[in-house]
């Protein structure tokens, strides 16, 4: 079995969709610019799926890490309890109100598990033009199917799990919920519940700017 290491740290402080950047530079800074916490180098992207993300957890402020991103939120932020932080033109004190630090299972077999996922981004330009080309709704779920599939094994991939059985994945309601933006690109937004044969940690992002609270899951 595969296990892997995922902590969250929760803030008390409530916090804007549009103040995240401002709250993500503010932890990179602190964090002295470790590649991990802002997912590049030189030559572009550090990893495929980001170890740290930047979350509203109940409107607040939120980070979550996954194995080296884990063992680094804790060593960052294990001693420092409080933090001042620019959002933009509004200072404000964060504290740190809960540490948790846990090992999760990742399995993949014959069971079904269910999950709720929001702001879930799993279109590009390309697709997105095939995605509005496709009439009939079954298909257009379909779609939506095979890339969220394609959007957990991209997730496996990056902490080094490799599965012996396909995955499968069923939406079982699907909302379009509006346009994000994405490095300046608006990008379709979906709420959605699917049912998989694959145990996700609650929180995890998948599709894509899962670093910015995006494609949040929820095990139902």
């Amino acid at each position: 079995m595969n296990t892997i290491r995922v902590a969250t740290v929760l803030f008390d402080t409530k916090i804007a969709s549009a103040e995240m950047p401002y709250f993500r530079g503010g932890v990179i800074r602190l964090s002295g610019g470790n590649a991990l916490f802002h997912n590049h180098c030189a030559e572009g992207f550090h990893y495929t799926y980001p170890l740290v993300q930047y979350k509203r957890i109940k409107g607040c402020a939120a980070l979550m890490g996954i194995n080296q991103g884990a063992e680094a939120l804790i060593e960052l932020f294990g001693g420092k309890p409080s933090l001042s932080f620019n959002l933009g033109n509004r200072q404000t004190v964060m504290n740190a109100v809960a540490i948790r630090s846990e090992r999760f299972p990742i399995v993949c077999d014959e069971a079904s598990r269910t999950y709720a996922i929001g702001r879930w981004l799993p279109l590009n330009g390309t697709n997105y033009r095939i995605y509005q080309q496709t009439e009939n709704l079954v298909d257009r779920i379909s779609m939506l199917e095979k890339i969220l599939v394609g959007n957990i094994l991209s997730f496996a991939k990056s902490i080094g799990i490799f599965f012996e059985r396909p995955v499968n994945c069923r939406i079982l309601q699907l909302e379009a919920s509006g346009l994000v933006d994405y490095k300046g690109v608006e990008l379709m937004s979906f709420s959605a519940k699917f049912s998989c044969n694959v145990s996700l940690p609650e929180g995890i992002g998948l599709g894509k700017s899962v670093s910015m609270s995006n494609g949040i899951i929820k095990r139902l």
